[in-house]
């Protein structure tokens, strides 16, 4: 049986106690959004389930060179981010998304958020294609 409810993580997750109506035993839940529903189509055409592990790397990764870096620290500034992510394409209300529309929202944010990682972000997805990475930083750095 609930017996408290809360919403935490800026909405992303629901705390609940719950008490065993047989031992009377309490313990709490955490309870979080699901985005199993939706289809991440590919460049290439490809269909695939949504994949949070991978957008939380891939973050994760663009704030790993950064010099000094506290790895307790990029933990949680991935984690945030990837959460908005998450959030943004909820907002979205689709049961599809493509690739470019999640790097998209991942770059918005990283500008916002960590610039530097934004430019390691953009050539770890784009490396391979010079024209590609000097288009993405002229369109978010002027």
């Amino acid at each position: 049986m609930v017996i408290n409810s809360r919403v935490i993580s800026k909405g992303t997750q629901v705390w609940r106690r719950r008490k065993c109506l047989k031992c009377g035993g309490l313990y709490t839940t955490y309870e979080g959004i699901s985005l199993s529903f939706l289809v991440v189509v590919k460049k290439s055409g490809r269909r695939q389930r949504y994949n949070r592990a991978k957008i939380y790397t891939s973050i994760y990764h663009s704030f790993l060179d950064k010099k000094n870096v506290d790895r307790g620290q990029t933990s949680v500034e991935a984690q945030e981010i990837t959460d908005r992510v998450e959030r943004l394409i909820l907002a979205r209300k689709k049961r599809e998304i493509t690739t470019a529309e999640i790097m998209e929202i991942i770059m918005n944010l990283l500008k916002k958020k960590a610039p530097d990682s934004l430019l390691r972000y953009v050539a770890y997805r784009k490396g391979s294609d010079p024209a590609e990475v000097k288009r993405v930083i002229k369109k978010y750095f002027g």
